[in-house]
């Protein structure tokens, strides 16, 4: 290409005009006549070739080379060329540079569909999942309600039933009842006209008889009374003053099994610690035969003393024995033998004696101030003196409702005294529901007796209940879940109702208080214990 610019001297200088091509011949361009007429047209592509561009392209170069910037030129023109193909392998690298950003870009996209392909995929998928169960959850529902709705028509057919059933034996046994009422009072007619007509007929007769019979009859009564006199009195005589009889029949050997000590028993939480603490060691006490601790359980009436120490013999072994103050003042002067004999015979146990004593202040009262007979004062002397140390072989469990009473030595024997309150809101209706599971609930489910319950909310019913009945003992509650099943038995049906059972205990309260009526008149009521009225009733 150097053919087409000028070339510059060594100094700068010019060298000279451009190199010049070779005129071109007559005829060489398009423009000319093509040699007249004297060629024939051409019949190719070639025929219209000119050799003399080429010609003069190789005698330019032929100069050049002879030219004594030969050199320069050529170098010149290398390093264009050179130039040129950097700039070419430039334009290829970046071409290939944006080619590669292209192929990522397509790769990054490519990417980003497939991301969005496979979120669309899982919502879709969700979606079925959640329509799939909303369907699964709408059949178990139309499920349920068909099934609640054959149930429902079921028992009611069972219903009608039943009343269908019931209306035909009350329809039956009143016709029976009908029936026998007229053969009935058709038999005392004719009784009584056939008695007056033999009454007339025979009046002196049967005046005679009457009197005989009365006669006779009131001599019977007298000799009965005569004859059960003598022996009821021969044979409490010898009950009360044969000791290994009265131990025989009190006392009984507990199941070898430990049990809870407050299994049944409901009792404050403190309460509740303190005397399973004293099982605890009992069990332990005679583990090891060790010496017993005496205990004093002292509070109002049923509030579990008596349940307590049953319980007690029951956790820890123990053989049991039960006497109460009133079976010693009728021994007399054979109290004093009669309690040696039972020391005695707790000495012979192996498994240890828990002696419990009920109603103790009735014979272990105060000898200064109080009158007692001297052979109860011998009898109080005996026990004392059998009950003077610690023994390993039986402890003492006594029970009062007033131990103040007690005479100072009694109190002196005592290493555990335990007090038994009136229960609070929280026992109250642990055993509301604890006897109403007893007497009415499982009665009522296990269908072996007459006992029906109607629906209402029970545990809502014992927490109104466990309100109303404050200052009430747990004795008392008892009896109230006693009576609610004896009402029930008394209804027609046999169905204890809602209103049943607060009928009924409308009617222990006025009881309750009634009792505390009459302790308050007497000067004599327990500690703790209320007078309430039931927010129903002030209204």
């Amino acid at each position: 290409m150097s053919w087409l610019f000028g070339i510059k001297g060594p100094k700068g200088e010019g060298a000279g005009p451009p190199l010049s091509l070779p005129p071109a011949q007559p005829g060489a361009e398009g423009g000319g006549d093509r040699g007249g007429g004297d060629r024939p047209a051409p019949k190719d592509k070639w025929s219209n070739f000119d050799p003399t561009g080429l010609e003069r392209a190789a005698k330019a170069a032929r100069e050049l080379e002879h030219s004594r910037h030969a050199k320069e030129a050529l170098s010149l023109a290398q390093m264009q060329e050179q130039t040129l193909q950097l700039e070419q392998q430039s334009k290829l690298k970046e071409y290939e540079a944006a080619v590669e950003q292209l192929k990522s870009e397509q790769i990054r996209v490519q990417a980003e569909e497939r991301r969005k392909t496979l979120s669309e995929e899982t919502r879709q998928h969700q979606a079925r999942a959640q329509y799939q169960d909303k369907l699964a959850r709408q059949r178990y529902d139309d499920q349920l309600k068909q099934q609640q709705l054959l149930n429902e028509e079921n028992l009611r057919k069972q219903e009608e039933s039943v009343q269908k059933q019931e209306a035909m034996r009350r329809a039956t046994v009143e016709r029976e009842m009908e029936l026998r009422h007229k053969n009935e009072m058709l038999r005392v007619e004719a009784e009584a006209r056939a008695r007056a007509k033999a009454e007339r007929e025979n009046a002196d007769i049967i005046r005679e008889q009457i009197r005989l019979k009365a006669a006779e009859h009131r001599q019977t009564i007298l000799e009965s009374i005569r004859t059960a006199g003598t022996l009821f009195g021969e044979g409490f005589r010898t009950f009360v003053t044969d000791w290994d009889k009265v131990t025989a029949t009190v006392s009984r050997r507990l199941l070898s099994k430990p049990q809870d000590a407050l299994e049944g028993v409901v009792l404050s939480p403190s309460l509740e610690a303190r005397v399973r603490d004293i099982a605890i060691a009992t069990r332990n006490t005679m583990k090891n035969r060790s010496l017993y601790r005496n205990i004093l359980a002292y509070g109002p009436p049923g509030t579990g003393k008596t349940l307590f120490a049953k319980k007690l013999a029951l956790h820890s072994g123990m053989d049991y024995a039960i006497m109460t103050g009133g079976d010693v003042a009728p021994m007399g002067r054979d109290g004093v033998t009669a309690m040696h004999k039972v020391f005695d015979w707790a000495s012979t146990s192996r498994r240890g004696l828990l002696l419990f004593v009920d109603e103790a202040d009735a014979f272990l009262r105060k000898r200064a101030t109080e009158k007692i007979s001297e052979d109860l004062r011998a009898t109080l002397n005996a026990f004392l003196h059998r009950t003077g140390q610690h023994s390993s072989k039986f402890m003492l469990v006594l029970a009062s409702n007033q131990p103040e009473q007690f005479d100072w030595a009694v109190n002196d024997r005592i290493d555990e005294m335990v007090r038994f309150d009136l229960p609070g809101r929280e026992e109250r209706e642990r055993l509301v529901r604890m006897y109403f599971d007893k007497y009415v609930l499982k009665p009522a489910t296990e269908g072996k007796q007459r006992l029906k319950l109607a629906q209402f909310d029970y545990g809502k019913k014992c927490s109104e209940i466990a309100q109303l009945t404050e200052g009430m003992s747990g004795r008392e509650i008892s009896q109230l879940a006693v009576a609610w099943q004896a009402m029930a038995y008394a209804s027609e049906d046999g169905v204890l109702t809602e209103a049943m059972m607060d009928a009924r205990v409308q009617d222990a309260m006025q009881q309750h208080q009634q009792k505390m009526q009459w302790l308050k008149a007497e000067g004599t009521r327990p500690e703790g214990a209320q007078f309430l009225i039931p927010s129903t009733q002030a209204e």
